[in-house]
């Protein structure tokens, strides 16, 4: 035992050793850097602390957040302040956009000819909001762009949504119809890709692959007729494919829910001809296949150019304004929407429809707090005044005694969602949540659902967010789509169908059309007697004492995507996926330290 400890003990100083601390990489890091920004020389010294800062796949959804998140703070703080202060005293757009590709090539981030492409297409956005921002510290910058990692900024600001009390009686009918569910499709996250080819590279190491001009080294990594479940996105014949497997197969579709991400992942060759070209043939091939059905769609991260940028209110320099990408939505859904959504579409990619009495959907731009959208970095305070629409909206509702939809991109809960505005709305849902039915998100590609408690009464779940999970397969997942079974009088979900088809076994019958199939129901899949925010609150808890139970959760997020099964969940998996179920905002950690504990426990130990 003693010689075990010393072997450790050894191991440890060696690896200790070798790795500086903090401290010092800070200092050697921004002293590197300062040389660099006014020689052009890169240091002894800096190339040797860049030994120990790589960071792959770093801004991917793919990249794991570990232990080395202090790292990413220090680093992205150093770097950031390097650059402003360098800005400040004068250095040119041309020796900082070089010293960004620099810094993003010498971490590993991506390869340099993304790096490359990326920032100079992101680069004015960047000067103007820190020529525009006199006040702007790296702390700001890092703690909002890197706020899953956990870096924090002391001197930010919170700001509040003023929400009115609820009623003292709530005068809502809350009787399930006996007349036939209404049937609502949800597509989400398409990501079209143009320019995926059969038989080109489906293992390469930038942000999308499968494209044109690229060859495989290997037989096994040429892309499918269908689809790769690497870093690969939606072909057109895939798209159609599935449309027309919808028509066919679903007769009596009542509403078709579209929650954003048209556009793929190739985020090093986005601008606004392209961007627009691939979001219009997807909405008119939309009113081609779904022309007698009610269609509600909402952008996605994907949709603007530069890729996540919505620009803050008041921006008019046309070489960085986003506004074109409202502009678009307005026109290309305007067969779908009423004209009184027009101006609240033009000013930020929200509306709301009354879709018939007593039912409303609500459709969020919940992308301006996704936290790679650099224009939080200028301006986080509810951008285009939507949450103070949304309380507005809600109340109105609430005194016409109508029940709602809320249908929005980014989840509330998520870690690239900013805390400050994923805590409002989650304040606006627990206030109105007696009118909100549902809520319907993407943006994550898995099949996952999140509850959302009362404030008051942390033991009583108030409403729950399902999210559509993805036509496209990146990464590792079985494309699909949702059917919804929902009540015609109190709009609540009552059960919804999974349907997928299998990528592997649809590409080694090229020349035929995917077959689809019912993955699972929910009710009977997971044992439940119904889908209201307790039922699936109690079902989030048995999942963290049964380890069977979030096994089956983890092969139902990927669609039994075999590559997913292949890697597997282990325990770090597992909790985060039952954490990632009761968190409606970052941060709050209440119920995911309850269902962390019982995961944890003797009972659940003795299942494994």
């Amino acid at each position: 035992m003693l010689r075990k400890l010393l072997v450790t003990l050894l191991l440890f100083t060696l690896v200790s050793s070798e790795i500086p601390s903090l401290d010092k990489i800070e200092i050697s890091l921004r002293r590197g850097l300062d040389e660099y920004i006014s020689t052009g020389r890169k240091s002894e010294e800096l190339t040797e602390v860049l030994k120990h800062l790589k960071f792959p796949e770093l801004f991917r959804r793919t990249y794991k957040k570990d232990s080395i998140n202090g790292l990413i703070c220090t680093t992205c703080n150093v770097g950031a302040s390097a650059i402003i202060k360098a800005r400040r005293l004068g250095a040119s757009k041309e020796v900082l956009v070089d010293v960004a590709i620099k810094l993003c090539v010498w971490f590993k981030i991506e390869p340099e000819f993304v790096c490359e492409a990326t920032i100079k297409r992101q680069a004015d956005t960047l000067f103007y909001i820190a020529d525009n921002s006199p006040e702007l510290t790296s702390n700001r910058f890092c703690s909002i762009f890197f706020q899953g990692n956990g870096c924090k900024d002391s001197k930010r600001e919170e700001w509040t949504i003023e929400i009115p009390p609820k009623p003292l009686f709530s005068y809502k009918t809350q009787n399930v119809s006996k007349a036939r569910p209404l049937k609502v499709l949800q597509i989400t996250d398409i990501h079209y890709d143009p320019n995926y080819t059969l038989g080109s590279n489906a293992a390469c190491d930038a942000p999308l692959c499968c494209q044109a001009g690229t060859k495989p080294l290997k037989p096994e990594d040429s892309a499918g007729m269908w689809g790769d479940y690497r870093g690969c996105d939606t072909s057109w014949n895939l798209t159609i494919a599935s449309l027309e497997h919808i028509i066919a197969t679903h007769k009596h579709l009542d509403y078709f829910y579209y929650t954003g991400d048209i556009v793929d992942h190739n985020v090093w060759e986005t601008d606004i001809s392209r961007n627009t070209e691939v979001i219009t043939k997807v909405l008119r091939v939309f009113k081609t296949y779904f022309s007698s059905i009610p269609v509600f769609p909402i952008l996605g991260n994907h949709e603007p150019h530069p890729v996540n940028l919505f620009s803050s209110d008041g921006v008019n320099n046309v070489s960085i304004s986003t506004q074109w990408v409202f502009d678009v939505s307005a026109e290309e859904w305007k067969d779908w929407l009423p004209p009184e959504t027009r101006d609240t579409i033009l000013k930020g990619g929200y509306y709301t429809v009354l879709v018939r009495p007593g039912f409303r959907i609500i459709a969020l731009n919940s992308n301006v707090c996704f936290t790679f959208n650099w224009w939080l970095v200028y301006d986080d305070v509810d951008p285009y005044d939507q949450l103070v629409w949304l309380v507005q909206v809600l109340l109105e509702a609430e005194r016409n005694n109508e029940t709602v939809h809320i249908l929005s991109h980014v989840p509330s809960g998520d870690d690239t969602c900013l805390q400050n505005w994923g805590r409002e709305y989650a304040r606006i849902v627990n206030r109105f949540s007696d009118i909100i039915a549902a809520q319907f998100n993407g943006h994550t590609h898995k099949d996952e659902n999140v509850i959302y408690f009362d404030h008051a009464n942390p033991h009583r779940a108030i409403s729950v967010a399902f999210n559509g999970a993805s036509l496209t397969p990146y990464h590792d997942a079985n494309p699909n789509y949702v059917i919804y079974h929902v009540d015609s009088q109190t709009y609540e979900v009552l059960d919804y169908d999974m349907w997928i088809f299998n990528l592997t076994d649809a590409n080694l019958t090229p020349n035929q059309v995917p077959t689809w199939y019912k993955l699972y129901s929910f009710k009977s899949a997971y044992g439940v007697d119904s889908l209201k925010p307790n039922a699936m609150a109690k079902l989030a808890r048995d999942i963290a004492g049964n380890r069977s139970l979030a096994e089956q959760y983890f092969r139902y997020k990927f669609r039994d995507g075999d590559a997913a099964l292949q890697k597997g969940c282990d325990d770090k998996c597992h909790l985060s996926n039952i954490c990632y179920m009761v968190t409606s905002y970052h941060g709050q950690t209440l119920h995911c330290d309850y269902l962390t504990e019982i995961w944890n426990s003797t009972e659940n130990i003795n299942m494994k």
